[in-house]
């Protein structure tokens, strides 16, 4: 029942988002709006202060997994190694930053997939998980349940790919 509330939900969300704008919508959703629309500058200033804020949290979060994949150990995680990859990763995200002036297809790819990921593909994959270790206690609709969230799942996956390459076709 959840995965399909929430399904409904998004069907309504994008339903409205189209019937807004139409094909003319710009990349960054809140340019669509006048500058004088008061609730979108105020939004406009929730995302500045989200992403000033927020950025340090995701990137401690980018560094450390960086350092899982390429097996750096512990031991030579010292602050001076740390303070260097720091470092490193902040000028290529700089250089990267200078090359990709349009935030609209940055966001749209990012929404495109790893949005996909975090929406769609990680909460079935928990669900389902978590109904499979019920065992023999999983009821009947806990199973159908399943099924409907994999199919979501599958369309989710779908539109992330459409997304992203849309974003990068444009």
């Amino acid at each position: 029942a959840s995965f399909s509330f929430s399904a409904l939900y998004y069907i309504f969300v994008t339903c409205f988002g189209f019937l807004t704008f139409g094909g003319a919508c710009s990349g960054m959703i809140l340019n669509n709006y006048s500058e004088h629309d008061i609730l979108a500058s105020v939004s406009r200033a929730c995302v500045g202060f989200s992403l000033i804020f927020g950025y340090p949290i995701i990137f401690v979060g980018f560094r450390d997994a960086m350092l899982d994949v390429m097996l750096i150990p512990d031991e030579l995680q010292t602050a001076r190694n740390l303070n260097i990859i720091t470092l490193l990763l902040l000028t290529f995200i700089t250089l990267l930053a200078m090359v990709l002036t349009d935030l609209g297809v940055v966001t749209a790819v990012g929404g495109g997939s790893l949005g996909t990921i975090v929406v769609f593909v990680v909460p079935t994959l928990m669900f389902n998980k978590a109904i499979s270790l019920l065992g023999d206690k999983a009821t009947p609709v806990h199973k159908r349940e399943t099924v409907l969230a994999t199919i979501l799942m599958w369309i989710g996956i779908f539109i992330g790919v459409v997304g992203t390459w849309l974003a990068l076709t444009e």
